[in-house]
């Protein structure tokens, strides 16, 4: 069950593509130097051990976002529906933020002097769209969940994944859908263990 406002990821799904990147770029007028979501291989060695899954990051809109607690002018603020908004008329750009949030999601723009971040398409959620990155999916693995609303079953806590830290316990919204059948649940648990240290990539 998410806890506010968020993104689900099916592993599955994903193929790397960076369309929701591009999405992200072109809806929000991003200029070159800032992103607000990127794609992060996991096993980028292609071990045979585990297969080669990515992620599709941006911010998570925390349960408790350190961003907001770090920021000493209030321009972060945590809505009742779970999005975590950035007031860049209230920014001074001291960068706290960028230091407290430990998934690296608030971006600098150095033009401006302020700082930038993901906010769910807050613009599109008002006319009742889903995200851009979440609408150029082409495989629809990245979903948008609502404030209160259910997550599939088969969808855990992205901090069960090994290796996804959550320094301080902000609890990310963040949900994501490990791949279903035997063979393909075998080969992530061998990438579990190479995440978490047991095992050697080529042992």
């Amino acid at each position: 069950m998410t806890s506010g406002a968020g993104f689900l990821l099916d592993l599955a799904r994903c193929v790397g593509c960076g369309a929701c990147v591009l999405a992200c770029r072109m809806e929000n007028q991003l200029p070159g130097a800032i992103s607000w979501r990127r794609i992060l291989p996991l096993n980028p060695a292609r071990s045979p051990i585990g297969p080669t899954y990515h992620l599709s990051l941006a911010c998570h809109h925390c349960e408790a976002p350190p961003c907001a607690d770090a920021c000493p002018t209030g321009a972060l603020e945590k809505r009742p529906d779970g999005v975590v908004l950035l007031h860049a008329q209230r920014c001074i750009g001291c960068r706290f933020c960028e230091m407290a949030c430990p998934f690296g999601a608030p971006a600098y723009d150095a033009v401006a002097g302020v700082m930038t971040k993901c906010h769910l398409c807050a613009p599109r959620l008002k006319e009742g769209l889903e995200p851009a990155c979440v609408a150029a999916c082409p495989t629809r693995a990245l979903r948008f969940a609502a404030d209160g609303g259910e997550a599939p079953p088969s969808f855990m806590a992205a901090t069960d994944l090994p290796g996804f830290a959550d320094p301080g316990g902000a609890r990310p919204s963040l949900r994501l859908s490990p791949p279903a059948g035997a063979l393909r649940e075998a080969a992530l648990e061998g990438l579990r263990k190479i995440l978490a240290g047991e095992r050697e990539p080529h042992g």
